[in-house]
Order: C-alpha cells, then sequence, then structure tokens
C-alpha cells in the first residue's frame, strides 16, 4: 500500500508540475487568440487608412471639398489617417511597421507555443516583472525617439512633400523639433543628429542589430565577389584554351603544309637477278 501510494503521489506531483510547465491555457489562449486577430485585422485597417487618405475628404483638420468619403475605411479611416499625417507627416508609417513588428513575433510565439511564466526558472517573480517592465520601456522610448528623429528629419529636408500632407512635412512633432535643431545646429547639423538618433532608434524598436546586418551584409558581398572572381577566372582559362587550340591548329597546318612540300620520294629497292648454275 506504502509502495502504491507514493507512486500515485509520484505521478500527481508529476502531472501537477507538467501542467505548470505547459503555461496558460483554455481562457488566457483564448484570449491572447482574440488578441492576435483583432491586432491584425486593426493594422490592415490602419494600413488602408493610410494608403487611401485624401486630402477631400472630411476629417479633423479639414472640412473637405465633398460628401463622399474616399477613405476605405470610412469616416474612421479619414479621420485616422488625416491625424496621423497631421500629427507626424509620413513618420506616422513607423508606428503602422512597429506595430506589424509586434503583431508578427506575437504570432510566432504563439505558433511555437512559448508563453513566459512569472515565477517559472530561477529568476524571481518580482525580479522578472521588472525586467519586463523595464523591457517595455525602454521600447516606448525607444519608439519615441525613432518618431522624433524622423519626423524632424522630415520637416527639415523633405519639405517638398507639404502637397501630399494635411500639414507640413513631419507634422506638428516635426515643426515643434525642426526650428530649434535648425536654429542651434544648422541645416546640415540637424540632419546629422535626426540621423544618429534613428540608427540609434531603430534597432531597439525592430529588434535587430547593425553588427549582424553589417556581418550578413559582408559575408553576401564576398560571396559575389568570389563568384565574380571564380567566374572571371574560368571565363580568362577558357579564353587561353581556346587560343591555345588556336594556335596548335596553325601550327598543325603549318607542319603538314611542309611535309607535304617536302616529303622525300619513295625509294624501291629491286633485288638483283643471279643465274642460279645448273646442277649436273
Amino acid at each position: 500500500m506504502w509502495i502504491v501510494a507514493s507512486d500515485m503521489t509520484y505521478s500527481l506531483n508529476t502531472l501537477n508540475a507538467d501542467r505548470q510547465a505547459q503555461g496558460p491555457s483554455g481562457l488566457a489562449r483564448f484570449a491572447q487568440e482574440i488578441g492576435l486577430v483583432l491586432g491584425g485585422a486593426g493594422l490592415i485597417f490602419a494600413l488602408l487608412a493610410l494608403l487611401t487618405h485624401s486630402a477631400a475628404d472630411p476629417a479633423w483638420s479639414t472640412s473637405g471639398t465633398r460628401a463622399n468619403v474616399h477613405n476605405w475605411g470610412g469616416q474612421v479611416g479619414a479621420w485616422l489617417a488625416d491625424g496621423a499625417y497631421f500629427l507626424l507627416g509620413f513618420s506616422a508609417w513607423w508606428l503602422l511597421l512597429a506595430g506589424a513588428r509586434i503583431w508578427l513575433s506575437t504570432l510566432a510565439g504563439w505558433l511555437r507555443g512559448q508563453q513566459s511564466l512569472a515565477g517559472k526558472g530561477d529568476t524571481p517573480a518580482p525580479e522578472m516583472a521588472w525586467w519586463r517592465w523595464r523591457g517595455r520601456l525602454g521600447w516606448w522610448s525607444a519608439l519615441l525617439l525613432l518618431l522624433a528623429a524622423s519626423c524632424m528629419l522630415e520637416w527639415t529636408r523633405l519639405y517638398r512633400l507639404d502637397g501630399l500632407l494635411p500639414g507640413q512635412a513631419g507634422g506638428v512633432l516635426g515643426h515643434l523639433l525642426g526650428q530649434p535643431a535648425m536654429r542651434w545646429l544648422g541645416f546640415t547639423g540637424s540632419a546629422l543628429l535626426a540621423l544618429a538618433l534613428m540608427v540609434l532608434g531603430l534597432p531597439r524598436v525592430f529588434a535587430f542589430a547593425w553588427g549582424h546586418w553589417a556581418e550578413t551584409l559582408g559575408q553576401r558581398l564576398e560571396g559575389w565577389f568570389e563568384s565574380r572572381r571564380e567566374k572571371r577566372e574560368a571565363d580568362e582559362d577558357l579564353r587561353i584554351g581556346e587560343r591555345a587550340a588556336r594556335e596548335r591548329e596553325v601550327v598543325v597546318a603549318v607542319e603538314r603544309e611542309e611535309i607535304e612540300e617536302h616529303h622525300p620520294a619513295p625509294v624501291f629497292i629491286e633485288p638483283a637477278v643471279v643465274e642460279v648454275p645448273r646442277s649436273e
């Protein structure tokens, strides 16, 4: 009885541990699936709204010039696109790209079934919560830095796009940041500052490393140059072989002509007639 009871206890503990290791299930997993579906639909709606923006639609910054809304997102889409372009200019697309990156990352984690649990492993739950909060704060800070740098660069350099937007290029944020940057750093200095801030913000927002990209690009360029060199050497070897074959054909033709012209006449040796004496 003691052996059976101990075996049953071990089996129940193992089953509970396996359930805890599997991560959230049931309602939590269903909520995550609903979030993925709604997030994907929202991204598609925002994409259509930004693509089909029209200055003639009545929206937040304009009363429009026609009653019918041209935006594929309807009145909501017209307001969304107009507000985004008015506040951020074409830099509003960074928000859509960042949202798409988060959605794809969440979808990949859902497909792999990797769910992070508070208190799982050796890391305590308060420390894990702190690291999560710190990571999210860093991501949002990097996104704001990217938006600020992009709007400032758009306002100082891409002012020719003003006619395509409800406001100025770079939006309200670009106007607020571009003027002091131009006054204190000048035309070139403000552009260098904006590019530097974008270089700092992009890897954190889209989860990549410039060093890894540089290494990958270097490997591809090296492979391309190596293939070009091998192909060039193969073509050179083929050209040398064809030239040697042509030279050999010329030499053989000359030798044949010399042999035909200076070929010695054949010598015929006739045996001498010897009279054999008749036998007695």
